[in-house]
């Protein structure tokens, strides 16, 4: 059976890339779905459009934007199999839905179900009504816990299935889509027959999760990995570096890649040759190949391949005014749906440290900012006048340090 891949024409901005370019747990989305569909016997085969589709046969055709998984593909043709009849892969509204950014989707959105770009034809069917199959995608959740005053009850629900569709329109699709990716082995562990829980607990001694997660790890060949770094349901790959005390928790390494001295890796993807410097963390993040991370802190972010983060920058992902992130799309601002969500690098991009993005923003391939250049030192007259800066000399700052000290203590000893 044939499975006729739609060419959008859509470029994912700020990168420019078509979906199918795009990576997806270090893969180009391309790969993902030929994996996919071969695994259930489709040949795929590319289309400019459909109009070219002139097949009387049983046939399946989908967009080329199209992220989905194995499970999902199976019940959808399952189901539309046993209805006979031309079907459109819809998901029901839910927690794994809202994960992906559903707003930014190019989908059709109805009160009991998200319609997606996978359509199923049977045998002698022509064109006409497509009958929709709702899959609900919800499985099991994780709660990862928030202040209340930040987050409305304290903690932020995330869904674990492997029953999912997201259709990459934008760049947070492709961020959920690669998170969606870490996720879904997580659901199909959990998932897992009781004998082969009960065959991972035996191989870990123990019937402590943390532990029977750690012999979940992939690790490539030629690794250099310290004794005291911490690997826990994890891939990676060949001659990947990590240092002592890192911590790489439920996340994708790409090969040839440097994750220094104390540095935390949690549910995100590193693209190959990244190098994550000492006491960095990265969260929920996706780094292309290529990126170099010294700033303390990315969370739910997205940078292109070779980008540079300095330290000293700051990557915002949450509104001070209790709202959304917004975000552009095709030139207009949209409400993401998300409380907490990050920025995006284009490829190329360098930001010097000072620099400091506000949540949903995305920066266009190439782009190098550093801060105005009243704000970097750059030059030291010799009146000693700089803008936006006090100068004290040596022969200045003890006296005014200790009248200050000495009018506190004197000030206490009266008290």
């Amino acid at each position: 059976m044939k499975a006729y891949v739609l060419r959008s024409g859509r470029r994912i901005e700020p990168f420019g890339d078509y979906p199918q370019d795009c990576l997806v747990a270090n893969r180009p989305l391309a790969r993902h779905q030929e994996e996919t569909l071969r695994a259930l016997s489709l040949e795929p085969v590319p289309l400019e459009d459909v109009s070219q589709i002139n097949d009387p046969g049983e046939h399946v055709a989908l967009r080329d934007s199209l992220f989905f998984t194995r499970e999902l593909l199976q019940e959808f043709l399952s189901r539309s199999r046993e209805a006979g009849v031309p079907t459109v892969c819809c998901a029901k509204p839910g927690l794994s839905v809202d994960s992906s950014i559903i707003r930014t989707q190019d989908v059709q959105v109805h009160s009991d179900r998200i319609e997606y770009g996978l359509y199923y034809f049977p045998d002698g069917s022509g064109p006409g009504e497509r009958h929709p199959v709702v899959i609900d995608a919800d499985q099991f959740f994780e709660n990862v816990r928030f202040p209340a005053h930040m987050i409305p009850g304290g903690q932020v629900t995330v869904g674990l299935t492997d029953k999912i569709a997201i259709q990459i329109d934008h760049w947070v699709n492709l961020w959920a889509a690669n998170l969606a990716a870490i996720l879904i082995e997580g659901a199909r562990v959990k998932k897992s027959s009781p004998a082969r829980l009960l065959w991972l607990a035996t191989r870990a001694g123990s019937l402590n999760q943390y532990r029977v997660l750690r012999r979940l790890n992939r690790v490539g060949r030629n690794c250099d990995i310290h004794p005291t770094a911490y690997i826990e349901g994890s891939t990676v790959g060949d001659n990947v570096k990590i240092g002592a005390g890192a911590i790489v928790r439920a996340s994708i390494i790409g090969d040839d890649c440097s994750i220094a001295n104390n540095a935390t890796l949690e549910l995100s993807v590193v693209g190959a040759g990244s190098t994550i410097f000492n006491g960095c963390v990265v969260q929920y993040s996706v780094l292309y190949p290529g990126a170099c991370i010294s700033c303390r802190y990315v969370g739910l972010n997205l940078a292109g391949r070779d980008t540079f983060i300095s330290d000293g920058v700051t990557l915002s992902d949450f509104r001070f005014d209790g709202r959304n992130v917004q975000v552009l799309k095709d030139g207009k601002g949209i409400d993401s749906g998300a409380r907490l969500l990050g920025t995006c690098l284009g490829h190329g991009v360098y930001l010097g440290a000072g620099c400091v993005l506000s949540p949903g923003r995305a920066v266009p391939n190439g782009w190098r900012i550093v801060p105005e250049s009243r704000r970097v030192l750059e030059a030291f007259p010799a009146g000693g006048h700089i803008e936006g800066h006090r100068v004290l000399r040596a022969n200045e700052i003890q006296p005014e340090v200790e009248g200050v000290l000495t009018d506190r203590d004197t000030n206490q000893s009266r008290a």
